[in-house]
């Protein structure tokens, strides 16, 4: 049976630094004007179709109803003095149209508007995937300028999600939308370049590119757009008033603040030992602590490469095919997902500091630590320093291959002086020496026993913290 892909549509934002909030799947009710007037739509198409009018248009009488059943208050701001209702004059009509056709739950056939192919999938879904897919159709696939019929801007759509992150993260206070405009400049100054570069002064705004921009934000954006979705409140769009507009609930239950970390998923013992679990249960040749040192070494590229990208490697790598191939790739999504949250979660201590969080952060990254050892095969010493060579082999693979860095040398250290602090230098020797020294003392060792253990702590810490220290001098360089 098709599916809306929903959880392909969350990494696809993923990648993007958008994140959906896990809980947000769980909203039993999202009754916002797009939703409504989707199912009104598909309602009036019915099992038989729906004739089209001789000029392609659909009938005034499904305009009227789309049109009326809950305007956004600035697409209500005319309705009073509205006489007719025909599709190329009423925008609600028109966006319930664009979007259900490129999401493919309606399709024009002779005349007639008909199911698309993701119709009944699409009518037998929970609201909450209905927005998330709704969205996605809108964000990815809608030409905001077809409602407004102005110049054509490709920056808008580009900055859509953008800008709806920073509404998301500011207080909810009523604001114009040029305030979010001054936001999003601030955040983001190359935009200024491309807005003269895209957008033409016309005569019946007053002022620059600058302030074409702002209007259109305003409309293509804010009214046609985050108000149908439920997504913004508004305010002040009556003649001489100042149009303001403000997040709603909906938005915050959406969307995660640019950059949150999701600790209930970070790695711990407990979250690697559910890991193993997992494994066994769905049968899965994976190897948990070789495969950890692999994705965690995609720490040394900042920003992280996309978890589909890595994930897609692992799976051809493996050259598993089929339904195995699909199970595979979507315990690595997870698996990789977590290791992104917890590297996010602990360089954060690095670079903003811990807080009061400090001591807690300190128990989380020490039980992090114990995870990783328990993953280990401890029959005997030299089995656990076998597995343990996949810190050394990926790191310096990495360091080979991001860096161009000849790991064989020896001024190896030296070489990495050429791109890393001497913080950082401290922390890649680090690794090199614990290691070196447990596979020198650990192999005398007849049984794994306290001191085995300690010393293979130190040397995972030592790898933990050797790539925490590059992707933090990488993000400092962003």
């Amino acid at each position: 049976m098709k599916t809306l892909q929903i959880d392909k549509i969350i990494e696809a934002l993923r990648e993007i630094k958008i994140e959906i909030h896990p809980d947000f799947l769980k909203q039993e009710s999202i009754d916002v004007p797009i939703i409504r007037q989707v199912d009104i739509l598909l309602d009036a198409v019915g099992e038989k179709g729906l004739k089209l009018t001789n000029k392609g248009n659909l009938p005034t009488r499904v305009v009227q109803e789309l049109t009326l059943c809950c305007p956004t208050l600035s697409g209500s701001r005319f309705l009073q003095w509205t006489k007719r209702f025909l599709e190329e004059e009423q925008v609600a009509a028109q966006r319930a149209r664009v979007v259900s056709e490129v999401g493919k739950l309606l399709k024009v056939s002779k005349g007639k508007i008909r199911y698309g192919t993701l119709a009944e999938t699409y009518r037998q879904s929970s609201e909450a995937e209905k927005f998330i897919y709704l969205l996605w159709q809108f964000v990815s696939r809608v030409n905001l300028a077809y409602f407004d019929r102005a110049q054509e801007v490709p920056l808008i759509n580009d900055i859509s999600l953008v800008m709806l992150q920073i509404v998301r993260d500011r207080p909810a206070m009523f604001r114009d939308p040029k305030v979010y405009d001054a936001f999003m400049l601030d955040a983001l100054p190359h935009v200024m370049d491309m807005i003269f570069e895209e957008v033409i002064p016309v005569s019946y705004i007053p002022g620059d590119s600058v302030d074409v921009f702002d209007w259109m934000v305003g409309l293509r954006l804010f009214q046609n757009f985050f108000a149908p979705f439920g997504l913004i409140e508004e305010r002040g769009v009556d003649y001489q008033e100042t149009y303001e507009c403000r997040k709603t609930p909906l938005l915050d239950a959406l969307l995660k603040p640019l950059d949150a970390v999701d600790t209930d998923v970070i790695l711990s013992k407990k979250t690697l030992h559910a890991f193993e679990q997992r494994i066994k249960k769905e049968q899965l040749e994976i190897d948990l602590f070789h495969d950890f040192c692999f994705l965690y070494v995609r720490g040394m590229h900042a920003p992280l490469k996309p978890v589909s990208v890595i994930v897609d490697e692992l799976i051809t790598a493996k050259r598993v095919i089929g339904v195995r191939a699909d199970t595979e790739r979507k315990f690595y999504t997870d698996f990789a997902a977590a290791i992104d949250q917890t590297l996010r979660y602990f360089t954060r201590l690095e670079v903003k500091g811990g807080g009061d969080r400090g001591d807690e952060m300190h128990r989380q990254f020490l039980s992090w630590i114990d995870g990783l050892y328990a993953l280990l095969p401890k029959q005997k010493p030299f089995t656990a320093i076998e597995a343990m060579r996949s810190t050394v082999f990926f790191f310096l693979d990495s360091l080979t291959f991001i860096y161009d860095i000849d790991t064989s040398d020896r001024d190896f250290l030296g070489q990495c002086a050429r791109y890393f602090d001497e913080e950082t230098i401290q922390d890649i020797g680090a690794l090199v020496i614990t290691m070196g020294d447990l596979e020198k003392k650990g192999k005398k060792l007849k049984r794994v026993n306290h001191k085995f253990e300690t010393m293979a702590k130190e040397a995972l810490m030592a790898f933990v913290l050797a790539i925490m220290s590059i992707h933090t001098a990488e993000m400092d360089k962003e």
